[in-house]
């Protein structure tokens, strides 16, 4: 079992998280993690899913939509995080609020949420202050011109 170690959430109110994701995504895979990207619903799964094949006209980042081959696939789409799942980086999206048991699995998390939607906010305080309790290192970033920014780290 993976211990998590770095916590990163993202305030992406304002944003193409979708874009935002897309290069994260490729940076992680050259850096050879598996990444789990866990979505609220099945129609942000697709919109992912069909934003990653057509996001580079000279390449393709491989991954898949969860079906019962998904360990063959270095990223995974998914809406459900299952203990079979062998991935090292997960990546939440729009304030899904993830389980302790479930997070435990992860070295690293990346958590995107919306502090304009009010239970995408309360879920992210959540997950900061279980991890900040367990000595997990949190930063939290902003968007400020177009740029991440770090406004706040534990």
């Amino acid at each position: 079992m993976n211990k998590l170690e770095k916590a990163y959430f993202y305030n992406s109110s304002h944003r193409n998280v979708i874009v935002d994701i897309s290069w994260l995504i490729e940076k992680l895979f050259k850096e050879r993690n598996r990444i789990l990207v866990c979505c609220k619903d099945l129609e942000t799964v697709e919109i992912i899913d069909k934003f990653l094949w057509a996001y580079k006209e000279d390449g393709f980042i491989p991954h898949s939509i969860a079906t019962k081959e998904t360990s063959l696939y270095p990223i995974l789409i998914t809406t459900d995080i299952h203990e079979d799942y062998e991935y090292n980086v997960l990546l939440a999206l729009s304030g899904v609020l993830i389980k302790e048991k479930d997070w435990r699995k992860f070295s690293k998390t990346y958590y995107f949420f919306d502090d304009q939607e009010n239970k995408e906010k309360e879920n992210a305080r959540a997950l900061w202050k279980s991890f900040s309790a367990q000595n997990i290192v949190c930063k939290y970033w902003v968007n400020k011109a177009n740029r991440w920014v770090l406004a706040r780290s534990s």
